[in-house]
């Protein structure tokens, strides 16, 4: 499990995300669908609206759903973050900074930023995978 979760916030940092569910948009808004009415005469009263079909498949898509709660998540428990812890946990999962020079650069010690890490995976995990 905690290896999904660091999985989810790197990607989560990264804008991986982000990137992952627009990509996925993209997917399911090409059409698949063959229309098997050669000729057979005309469909009368067949109702055939693009966009609303489009919603529609987004709304089903159990992947999409998945990612889309998945960043909701994220961003709810890293939004009330104050900017240090924010700016600290994002350098850690990006591997911009090794853990030694996020504490001379945030000014705080590896067992705080190890403690602010728990917490967000532990608050992180206990939503982002419910029912998995």
């Amino acid at each position: 499990m905690a290896d999904k979760v660091d999985k989810l916030l790197q990607r989560f940092f990264k804008g991986d995300l982000e990137l992952a569910i627009r990509s996925r948009k993209k997917l399911l808004a090409v059409r698949h669908d063959v229309d098997e009415n050669i000729g057979g005469g005309r469909a009368q009263y067949k109702y055939n609206n693009a966009v609303e079909s489009m919603l529609i498949t987004q709304e089903l898509d159990p992947e999409l759903r998945v990612m889309e709660h998945q960043l909701e998540i994220c961003i709810m428990w890293t939004q009330g973050m104050d900017e240090t812890r924010y700016a600290t946990l994002k350098s850690i999962y990006t591997k911009e900074m090794t853990w030694t020079k996020a504490t001379f650069e945030y000014k705080v010690s590896i067992s705080t930023i190890r403690d602010w890490r728990n917490e967000l995976k532990r608050s992180v995990a206990e939503y982002a995978f419910a029912g998995q």
